[in-house]
């Protein structure tokens, strides 16, 4: 049996019907497609491929596309290739977001229900360590999922058992060609030094660490789902027009009352760049459930947070609320955030603070996937 077929059989499985894979030209990719087209030939799956030239390493790049276009030609595979406007921007987040969006864009074009990523063991692990360094939760530190649910499609990573080094040794075995990408030998990208210097120390340290963090990720992850499910049910039964229950939610083990607040933000909140809160963020809000009522604090985007009599409220930057009704005032106007001074709603005190969170233009992780 060759090296190809003993890591086919590794793949997590994929649904029949329409696929798409992202295919870039790096060695995982290449490694990817041809242990697809067995699926391909066997009929269980209707295979494409999407190319996206973010054009950030100029003749690289083109020649890149060139070799994808070659390859897809030669294998029989339709291919759509993506131009990205970056709009003058060459960071790693903002190629990666133009990235996914080309993939979505293609995924309602072509109507495929599945879209294919590459991503390996080791990406796995370099994601895991470049997120404990930022300072990443556990829904952080889960990593790359294997299968996830996007807008309208699917999306899979089948590789996510196996290993960058296995992958290369199939396709020099079967004498097939990949693109390497310079960048990827860059040192002013931290995930470029774990790849580099961190992991392998690890493995010196520690033979098989690379491995086991992946596993790691895994695990985390799976608790993840069982904390993700439950914050579902809380969301659905405890989240009203009058916005999300105090008592309720004072009541939540910290852990899921977190995983629950941060759900809630991710689906009400504004669409952003970065839609997850930070520790500190998170925190605040967290808080916001025992403060008194009329409490506000700052969140990204220029939303804020509104502690009302039984419930929290997310508030829109021309303060009304996410379900479009105002904000409850009293005494004519609400004073501009930084300027509120103690005041009586009711019969209760309403020292209406303003906590100011981190501001929304927070530094961004540096993204792989």
């Amino acid at each position: 049996m060759t090296e190809m077929a003993r890591l086919a059989a590794r793949l997590h499985p994929l649904p029949e019907g329409d696929c798409l894979i992202g295919l870039s030209g790096g060695a995982d990719s290449v490694a990817l497609l041809y242990l697809l087209l067995p699926l391909r030939e066997a009929g269980r799956i209707r295979l494409g491929a999407v190319h996206v030239n973010h054009g950030l390493r100029g003749a690289e790049s083109d020649a890149d596309e060139a070799f994808v276009r070659g390859l897809c030609e030669g294998l029989r595979v339709p291919l759509r290739t993506e131009r990205p406007d970056l709009g003058g921007r060459s960071d790693e987040n903002t190629a990666r977001q133009a990235r996914y969006a080309a993939f979505a864009r293609a995924m309602r074009e072509t109507g495929a229900g599945t879209l294919v990523l590459a991503h390996q063991r080791d990406d796995q692990a370099e994601t895991f360590l470049l997120r404990l360094l930022r300072g990443a939760g556990p829904e952080g530190l889960a990593a790359m999922r294997a299968r996830e649910e996007r807008d309208g499609y699917l999306l899979l990573r089948p590789m996510l058992d196996i290993s960058g080094a296995e992958l290369r040794s199939a396709l020099r075995e079967a004498g097939l060609p990949w693109r390497e990408d310079s960048s990827n030998r860059e040192d002013r990208y931290l995930r470029n030094r774990i790849r580099r210097d961190l992991l392998p120390r690890m493995e010196e340290m520690a033979p098989g660490a690379g491995a086991r963090i992946a596993r790691a990720a895994e695990l985390i992850g799976r608790d993840g789902d069982t904390l993700a499910a439950e914050a579902e049910q809380f969301l659905r039964e405890r989240l009203g027009p009058e916005g999300l229950e105090t008592d309720a939610l004072r009541e939540l083990p910290e852990a899921l009352r977190v995983r629950t607040l941060r759900m809630w933000w991710r689906r009400e909140g504004p669409r952003l760049d970065e839609r997850a809160l930070s520790y500190e963020q998170t925190a605040r809000l967290a808080g916001l459930a025992e403060a008194p009522r009329g409490t506000i604090i700052n969140l990204p985007g220029g939303w804020r947070a509104r502690r009302e009599k039984r419930t929290l409220r997310l508030m829109t930057p021309g303060d009304r609320t996410r379900n479009n009704r105002p904000a409850r005032r009293s005494g004519g106007a609400e004073p501009a955030p930084g300027t509120e001074n103690p005041r009586r709603e009711g019969n209760e005190e309403n020292p209406k603070e303003i906590l100011t969170g981190i501001p929304a233009g927070q530094r961004k992780e540096e993204q792989h996937d």
